[in-house]
């Protein structure tokens, strides 16, 4: 018995937390930082999903939502027990509720990229967009751009993703690409520019460009075969086979000696859910390889094997990856 009043007090205990990550959410819809804890708490363990909702999908959960908020007490229920089961909802409802709650914040940023985006690609989708100047842009997945065309110049601005660009040449009418705080001038080329939190990512497959650090210091120019990944206190550049600027156009990443995180990074926006890194390896493992980013549990699992990862699939949805 003292088993299964064990097993009962961690229940209760999760139940307990669930309901706390519920009223705190609720609290402050736009805490990011809070959002993130709450998904990594969710991603823990099986337990923690189970506290939520007893199905893993998506979809099951967002179904569920309907009729239980079209359901009234029973008639023969007494009014103090009505009040009561609309004050303390079931823990299916308060599951799916908070779950929906989660979903929606990650849609509500997606809605609003695309009311200021011209193009956006969703997840695992490339893109080929014609300009009217003439340019094309190929778009990497979830990747989102909006373009201005004035008689002084051409203005491409790279709201999230990554994007490869043959520019068509106009010596009147100067080609920028504005990622963050950086800016890319186009001086006759083809490139491709990564958008990043910690800054933008620029490689030349052929031509030139030059490429504006964020605090304005001074101006780097690129040529083919060269690359840089900038931020606010840092220029890092390095040289790249042109035939390799923007490999993910054939569904693949060719990674040179690069962290487990930015190997994350690069699939993520192929998979079908949400991916969660964690461990002290994460930033300072460096692999190299390739990665079929197509299949993106293959992905995972070239990595795990290569580097001594592990990867857990906690739903058809969640992967968790742990670097030692």
């Amino acid at each position: 018995m003292s088993g299964e009043t064990e097993v009962d007090g961690m229940r209760s205990d999760l139940s307990h937390q669930a309901t706390a990550w519920l009223v705190q959410l609720d609290d402050e819809p736009d805490n990011e930082a809070l959002r993130v804890q709450f998904i990594d708490w969710l991603a823990t363990s099986p337990a923690h999903l189970a506290a939520w909702e007893e199905t893993d999908r998506v979809s099951g959960l967002m179904s569920a939502i309907g009729p239980l908020f079209q359901s009234e007490p029973k008639m023969s229920a007494s009014p103090a027990q009505a009040v009561r089961l609309r004050r303390f909802p079931s823990t299916r409802t308060l599951a799916s509720l908070a779950m929906a709650m989660c979903l929606a914040w990650f849609a509500v940023p997606y809605l609003a990229l695309q009311l200021r985006s011209d193009e956006i690609t969703g997840t695992g989708e490339l893109r080929v967009v014609g300009l009217k100047d003439g340019s094309t842009v190929h778009l990497a997945p979830t990747t989102a751009i909006a373009f201005s065309s004035t008689a002084d110049g051409r203005a491409l601005t790279l709201l999230q993703g990554e994007a490869w660009f043959n520019v068509a040449h106009d010596k009147a009418r100067p080609f920028r690409v504005i990622a963050g705080d950086s800016t890319v001038t186009v001086l006759g080329t083809a490139f491709s520019v990564r958008r990043k939190e910690s800054g933008t990512d620029v490689s030349v497959q052929r031509g030139r460009v030059a490429v504006a650090k964020p605090d304005g210091t001074r101006r780097i120019v690129l040529a083919a075969g060269q690359s840089l990944s900038l931020s606010a206190d840092k220029a890092t550049r390095s040289a790249i086979r042109p035939d390799r600027v923007a490999s993910w156009r054939d569904g693949v990443a060719i990674v040179n000696d690069q962290s487990i995180d930015e190997v994350i990074d690069r699939i993520r926006p192929w998979y079908g859910g949400y991916i969660i890194a964690r461990g002290p390896g994460l930033k300072s493992r460096r692999v190299s390889g390739i990665y079929d980013l197509r299949h993106s549990d293959r992905a995972l699992e070239a990595l795990a094997r290569a580097h001594k990862v592990t990867v857990s699939q906690v739903s058809p949805w969640l992967r968790i990856v742990t670097v030692g």
